[in-house]
């Protein structure tokens, strides 16, 4: 009986002995093509765009199990492998980039910003299949250069737009300069750079917003000055170190449009000291007196009364002003009874026929100013001469005239008015001398 017992316990123990056996290799079996690492289950990594063929992706991907002989446990292959740029080293679990004869580019127009592979992993132990996610993310560089889309930019800008004024938006959207790259890499920022040969320019407009381009007017525009600016415009993107920053230039051209801010100006113009300002004009006519106003009519001025808006190049030309003449003064303060001036030829006409036993001259003033009503109105001078008319014969003063001469002076002695001999006797009309 005792015996029996002893044969019981022995075969208890070695039934134990085989189940913990057969568990423990159990239990290494299944832990095969397990990551032996902690952690997220997906193995993620980054590396730069353009990165060399053989660049090391995944220098080991911790997977537990041996996957070469002798003594293999498991297998590994490469699944999901898009284009083939994941290569896998089985035996060392290492993963390559396979950029042979091409390059990874995460800009357009491949736009490779990552790579997803799964590792699969056979247990050759068990027959389980397991898969390993890598995440390859390609991190973007400063590769490419800003280029402006639609050159050449124009703008043109009336001279009276006030400074503040945004005049130019032309940069906005796909308008301006665009780069492929990503992120701060890919964002523009716009600055007026200096043009040696359009200095002005510079100070002229400003770009006080640099990420929308918008450009100000900073100063008054002068058309009589100046019609064109040369602006240079880059653009560069916002790389974190500047010193890794790409730039492109382009040119705006400003066009500077007449407004109207000037006045008219009478012709002919003489500049006053190589000024813009023009030395003061006086016209002149001449009208004999007692002249009927038809045979005279219209009175001849020289030089013809003409005055033009300094405006000249206002668009479209319907919006040019007109030039309305009129006499504002003049002296004697009676002119009007004698003269008009047609308000929009200028042309000047005589009324009534002018005695110059009354009037010698006329001096007026002429105004010239715009239809629309500007306020700056030019003036001129006009003279006007009455020309006396040969209408009287001459007379002599008294009826009887005496006179005294010595009776041996010789031929061309002026007589005297007096017996002295002492006063020739001439007047401012004639004058009496002795003749045999």
């Amino acid at each position: 009986m005792r015996r029996g017992w002893w044969v019981f316990r022995w075969l208890g123990t070695g039934i134990g002995l085989l189940t913990l056996i057969t568990y423990s290799c159990s239990q290494e079996n299944t832990e095969e093509c397990k990551l032996s690492r902690t952690g997220p289950p997906a193995t993620i990594v980054a590396i730069n765009e353009e990165s060399p063929n053989g660049t090391v992706l995944v220098e080991n991907m911790q997977i537990n199990g041996r996957a070469e002989d002798p003594g293999r446990t498991i297998s590994l292959s490469l699944q999901n492998n898009y284009d083939y740029w994941v290569i896998l080293d089985a035996k060392r679990q290492i993963l390559f980039l396979n950029s042979t004869g091409r390059v990874l580019d995460r800009d357009p127009p491949l736009s490779i910003q990552s790579i997803v592979v799964q590792v699969q992993c056979t247990n050759e132990l068990v027959g389980t299949v397991i898969l390993h996610e890598v995440r390859i993310v390609v991190r973007d560089l400063n590769d490419n250069t800003p280029q402006f889309q639609r050159p050449p930019y124009y703008v043109a800008v009336n001279e009276l737009t006030p400074t503040g004024t945004t005049i130019f938006t032309g940069f906005s959207g796909s308008n301006g300069a665009t780069d492929i790259d990503d992120g701060p890499n890919g964002q523009i920022e716009y600055f007026i750079q200096y043009n040696p040969n359009d200095p002005i320019s510079n100070r002229t407009f400003s770009i006080p917003l640099t990420l929308s381009g918008g450009i100000v007017l900073r100063e008054r525009l002068n058309y009589e000055e100046r019609t064109r600016y040369l602006v240079i415009i880059q653009a560069n993107d916002r790389a974190p170190y500047s010193g890794n920053r790409r730039t492109a230039t382009t040119t705006l051209t400003v066009d500077v449009l007449d407004g109207d801010d000037l006045g008219p100006m009478f012709l002919p113009c003489t500049l006053v000291n190589n000024t813009r300002d023009c030395s003061p004009i006086t016209y002149r006519a001449a009208i004999p007196e007692l002249t009927a106003p038809n045979r005279i009519n219209p009175v001849n001025v020289t030089p013809t009364i003409r005055a033009i808006d300094q405006d000249r190049n206002i668009q479209p030309p319907s919006d040019r002003p007109g030039i309305l003449f009129t006499i504002l003064v003049g002296k004697p303060e009676n002119y009007a009874e004698f003269f008009t001036l047609n308000r929009t030829t200028a042309e000047l006409r005589l009324l009534k026929p002018i005695s110059r036993d009354l009037y010698h001259t006329f001096d007026l003033v002429v105004k010239a100013e715009q239809d629309n009503g500007h306020p700056l109105p030019a003036f001129a001078s006009l003279h006007i001469e009455v020309l006396d008319e040969n209408n009287q014969a001459p007379y002599f003063q008294v009826s009887t005239y005496q006179g005294f001469v010595i009776e041996s002076a010789p031929v061309g002695t002026t007589i005297s008015s007096n017996a002295n001999l002492t006063n020739p006797w001439a007047s401012s009309l004639w004058t009496m001398t002795l003749r045999r």
